[in-house]
C-alpha cells in the first residue's frame, strides 16, 4: 500500500471524526438547552400548579339551605307534617328503617336514619333519630337511642347558586366516598394508581391489549394523574404539545403531592354530565345529579353507572341513550366481578337492575326564585364575589310547610276574588316573618308560582294608604301628657292649602262626618279626618321621625297627604316597618340570612340577634291593644268568624281609587304582609278588608293562628273615662268608657258633664243586686 493511500484515508479518518464531534458538541447543545429549558418550564409549571392547587381549586355553587328546625320535649310537632319535608328533603319512607336517607312513619312515632351533615354548631355523622309525639305534643326524642332533650333535623337545600364559569360539584372529602367506588374506579380507570409516579408506559402497553380483547375502548392509557393534570389546567385539545404538558404535569403533582390528596382532587374534578346550561363536576354531585342521593347512599349498580360516566357523560347519558348507559354499566359491573369487588349474587343483583335515574334531569330547580333573589341581596351585602365561589353555607330563614301554604292560598283566592269583583290581571305580593327573630320564613312576589320575574315583595313601591296611621296614633300615643285613647279629635270637613296654593279637602272613606271621635275610634275605624288633624297637630316632622323610628330607612318627604298614606313603599318596606309594632316596640332587620359558613365550617357572618327599643313598652302595649281592637270591632272585624275568634292583630290600607288593597297582620309567632293590586295601577274594586285580608286569613287558617297575648306594662292602669271631654274621670261620671292609658298621664278630673242616676229601686238600695 503507498504512502498516498494511507495519508488519504488518514485524512478521510479524520475529518469523520472531527464531524462526529461536531454533531456530538451541537447536539449536546441542544440537549442541554432542552434540559434548561424544559427546567424552566417545569419551574413555571410547577408555579402554575401549585398556585391552584394549594389555593381556592374550584369555584363552587353557593348551598342555600331552608331554616334548621330544632325539636324540643314539650313543644307542638305534627308528624304527619315533618314526613312531608323529610320527602321533600330527599328521604324515602319505609317499614323499617336500615340505610341513611330513610324514615318510617306511625301513629305516634318517627324514625329517621339521617344523613351526614355539617350543622352550624355540630357534626352529624349519619345517626338514627326517633321523634315520638303525643296529641301533637312532643313527648320522647333520641339520637341513636340516647334519650335527648332536643335535636336538629337536617335543613332542607333550597338551591345551589351556581358560579359564572357554569361548573357545579358538591366536594367531598375521601374518606366520605365510599371504599367500593373508589376501588371501581381504580380498576376501570388506573389500576396502577399506588404504584406509578404520574405516567404509566405499562398501564398503556396493558390498556391498548385490554381494548383489543374487548373489540372496543373498555380502558384509557392515561394516568388519573394525567387525567387530573388535563382536566384541571390544560384544555382537550388533541396535540402533542398538550400531551408533552400534561404528563409533566403528571409528574410534578405526583412529586408535590400525596395520593390520597391528587385521589381526592380527582374525584371532586372529573366532568360527570350536564345539568342544561350547567357542567356536572365530581361524585358528590353526580350521585345527587344521576340519583338524587348523597355519595354514601349509593348502590353497586349506580356505583358503576357514574363510573362508566367517566369515559363519556354525553355518548353514555342514561337519560337520552339509556341502552348504551347500561352496557357500559354492566361492563364495568363484570370486570366488578372478575376482579373479586362483587360476588356473584352481587353481581348478578346489580346487572339485573334497572338505571333507578331520576325521572326529570334539572337539577335542584330554583322553586323558589323570589325568596331566593333577597338572599341573593342579602350575600352580596355581607360577603364578596370571589368568597361565595368558595363553597359557603347559607343557612336561612325558610320554612317549606309555610311557603306552600303561602302559594296555596294564593293560587286558591285570587281567582275567586278576580270572580267575585270582576277583575282581571291582579297581582299579589306577600312576605312572612317570624316575630321573635326578624327571619323571613316565605315570600311570594307574584301570583304565579315559581316565577323568576319582577319581584313585588321587593320592588312593587305601591302607596300604602291607611297603613300609615299606626305611625302616627304611635307618635301621639309617646306623648302621653297630652295624648290618650279618649282624647278626642275633630271630624268634620276641612280644606288643607299647599305652597303653591293647591286645595285639599280629604274625606273619610264613607264620605261621613262624626263631629268629634275618641283618638282609639280614629284609629280602629281607619277615619281619615281625625288622623289628619292628628297629625298635623303633631307636626309633620315629630310624623316624620315616628315613621323613622318603626325602621323606614329611605327619605321622606312630608305633606298632608302622607298622613293618608301617599307614600311608596314595597311590601318589604311596609313589614319592616310593621316588625317593630308586632315585636312589642323592639326593632330588628328582618333577614332571610341567618349564618353562612365555610367549606371547612367557619363562620364568615352570622346574624347578630340585637333587638333595639324603639317604642315605649306603654305605647307598645297600647298600640298592640288598637291594633288588637282592629280585628275585633274595627274594619278587619271580619277575621273574627274567618279565624274562628282567634287573637290576631293588624290594619287594612286601601289607596286612591282602590288602586292598592294591603293588609298586615299578626299573631304572637307570625308577621304577615299582604298586598293586592295590578302591575299597570289600575283600580281593582278591593278595599284592604275585601282583598288582602282574606288572603291573610286564609294563609293563617292553613298555618294555625297562635293568639295574639296582650302583656300589660306595670305602667298602664285600665282607665274611666268620659266619653264627650276625654277626661279621666270617677265613676261617678254618666257616659264613660274604659281604655288603658299610662298611669303617668292620668289626671282624673273629679268635675263631670252629667253625674251617673242611681236608676236603682229603694229594695236594690237596701238589699243589694
Amino acid at each position: 500500500m503507498s504512502k498516498n493511500k494511507v495519508k488519504k484515508r488518514s485524512s478521510s479518518s479524520g475529518k469523520k471524526s472531527s464531524i462526529l464531534a461536531r454533531v456530538g458538541i451541537t447536539l449536546g447543545k441542544l440537549m442541554i438547552a432542552l434540559i434548561f429549558t424544559l427546567g424552566i418550564f417545569s419551574i413555571y409549571l410547577d408555579a402554575k400548579i401549585r398556585k391552584t392547587f394549594e389555593g381556592q381549586r374550584w369555584h363552587v355553587p353557593v348551598q342555600v339551605y331552608g331554616q334548621l328546625q330544632k325539636l324540643q320535649l314539650g313543644e307542638r310537632a305534627n308528624l304527619a307534617e315533618l314526613a312531608e319535608s323529610l320527602i321533600i328533603n330527599g328521604y324515602n319512607k319505609v317499614n323499617y328503617v336500615t340505610r341513611v336517607g330513610q324514615f318510617s312513619l306511625s301513629t305516634n312515632q318517627l324514625e329517621i336514619f339521617q344523613r351526614p351533615f355539617d350543622f352550624v354548631d355540630s357534626v352529624n355523622h349519619g345517626q338514627q333519630l326517633m321523634v315520638e309525639v303525643v296529641s301533637d305534643i312532643v313527648v320522647a326524642l333520641s339520637v341513636d337511642q340516647q334519650a335527648v332533650a332536643e335535636l336538629t333535623l337536617e335543613p332542607q337545600l333550597l338551591a345551589r347558586l351556581v358560579p359564572d364559569n357554569k361548573e357545579d360539584r358538591v366536594l367531598v372529602a375521601l374518606e366520605e366516598v365510599p371504599s367500593q367506588l373508589i376501588d371501581t374506579l381504580l380498576l376501570i380507570e388506573d389500576r396502577g394508581f399506588y404504584h406509578h409516579h404520574g405516567v404509566s408506559p405499562l398501564g398503556i402497553v396493558r390498556a391498548l391489549i385490554n381494548n383489543i380483547r374487548a373489540g372496543r375502548t373498555v380502558q384509557g392509557g392515561s394516568t388519573l394523574t394525567q387525567q387530573l393534570a388535563k382536566n384541571m389546567f390544560l384544555n382537550r385539545e388533541r396535540t402533542i404539545s398538550r400531551k408533552i404538558k400534561e404528563a409533566l404535569m403528571a409528574l410534578i403533582l405526583e412529586f408535590r403531592y400525596s395520593k390520597d390528596q391528587l385521589l381526592e382532587a380527582y374525584i371532586n374534578e372529573v366532568y360527570l354530565g350536564q345539568n342544561y346550561a350547567n357542567g356536572v363536576y365530581g361524585f358528590g354531585l353526580a350521585a345527587k345529579f344521576y340519583f338524587g342521593k348523597a355519595i354514601n347512599e349509593l348502590t353497586n349498580a349506580q356505583m358503576a353507572l357514574l363510573v362508566a360516566q367517566v369515559k363519556g357523560p354525553s355518548y353514555y347519558d342514561p337519560w337520552r341513550h339509556p341502552e348504551r348507559a347500561i352496557e357500559r354499566r354492566d361492563l364495568v359491573l363484570r370486570l366488578m366481578f372478575e376482579q373479586h369487588l362483587l360476588s356473584l349474587v352481587d353481581f348478578e343483583q346489580a346487572a339485573e337492575s334497572s338505571l333507578s335515574i331520576r325521572p326529570n334531569r334539572r337539577l335542584a330547580k330554583k322553586n323558589y326564585p323570589a325568596y331566593l333573589q333577597l338572599v341573593n341581596a342579602e350575600l352580596n351585602q355581607h360577603l364578596s364575589s370571589f368568597t361565595q365561589k368558595s363553597g359557603i353555607k347559607v343557612f336561612t330563614g325558610f320554612s317549606h310547610r309555610s311557603q306552600q301554604l303561602l302559594e296555596q292560598s294564593v293560587a286558591q283566592q285570587l281567582p275567586r276574588l278576580e270572580r267575585q269583583y270582576k277583575q282581571s290581571g291582579l297581582e299579589v305580593a306577600m312576605v312572612v316573618t317570624d316575630i321573635a327573630s326578624g327571619e323571613i320564613r316565605a315570600l311570594v312576589g307574584g301570583r304565579e308560582s315559581g316565577y323568576a320575574g319582577f319581584n313585588r315583595a321587593l320592588n312593587a313601591k305601591r302607596h300604602i294608604g291607611s297603613l300609615i296611621k299606626p305611625a302616627i296614633y304611635a307618635a301621639a300615643l309617646e306623648r302621653f301628657h297630652q295624648y290618650n285613647f279618649a282624647t278626642i279629635l275633630d271630624d268634620k270637613a276641612i280644606t288643607l292649602k299647599s305652597g303653591s296654593g293647591n286645595k285639599w279637602q280629604p274625606k273619610n272613606y264613607d264620605g261621613k262626618y262624626r263631629g268629634q271621635v275618641s283618638l282609639i275610634e280614629g284609629l280602629v275605624y281607619s277615619l281619615n279626618i281625625p288622623t289628619i288633624n292628628l297629625g298635623m297637630s303633631l307636626g309633620l316632622d315629630n310624623v316624620a321621625d315616628a315613621i323613622k323610628t318603626l325602621g323606614f330607612q329611605h327619605k321622606l318627604q312630608m305633606r298632608p297627604s302622607v298622613l293618608l298614606g301617599a307614600i311608596n313603599m314595597s311590601p318589604l318596606d311596609v313589614n319592616q316597618l310593621y316588625l317593630t309594632i308586632a315585636a312589642k316596640g323592639y326593632a330588628q332587620k328582618s333577614h332571610t340570612i341567618t349564618k353562612i359558613l365555610s367549606a371547612n365550617n367557619e363562620v364568615l357572618w352570622q346574624q347578630q340577634q340585637l333587638s333595639e327599643q324603639r317604642l315605649s313598652s306603654n305605647t307598645a302595649y297600647l298600640l298592640d291593644y288598637a291594633l288588637t281592637q282592629v280585628t275585633q270591632i274595627g274594619t278587619a272585624k271580619s277575621l273574627t268568624w274567618r279565624l274562628n275568634n282567634n287573637k290576631v292583630a293588624g290594619k287594612t290600607g286601601t289607596s286612591n281609587a282602590l288602586r292598592d288593597s294591603w293588609f298586615v297582620g299578626y299573631d304572637n309567632r307570625l308577621l304577615v304582609t299582604t298586598w293586592l293590586g295590578k302591575d299597570n295601577n289600575a283600580p281593582t274594586g278591593l278595599t284592604g278588608s275585601s282583598g288582602a285580608l282574606t288572603l291573610f286569613a286564609d294563609f293563617m287558617k292553613k298555618q294555625g293562628v297562635v293568639n295574639r297575648i296582650l302583656e300589660k306594662p306595670a305602667g298602664i292602669v285600665i282607665t274611666l273615662f268620659e266619653q264627650q271631654t276625654g277626661n279621666a274621670v270617677t265613676d261617678d261620671c254618666a257616659n264613660t268608657v274604659v281604655y288603658p292609658a299610662v298611669r303617668a298621664g292620668i289626671i282624673t278630673s273629679k268635675q263631670c258633664l252629667q253625674e251617673k242616676v242611681d236608676t236603682r229601686s229603694w229594695f236594690e238600695k237596701v238589699f243589694g243586686d
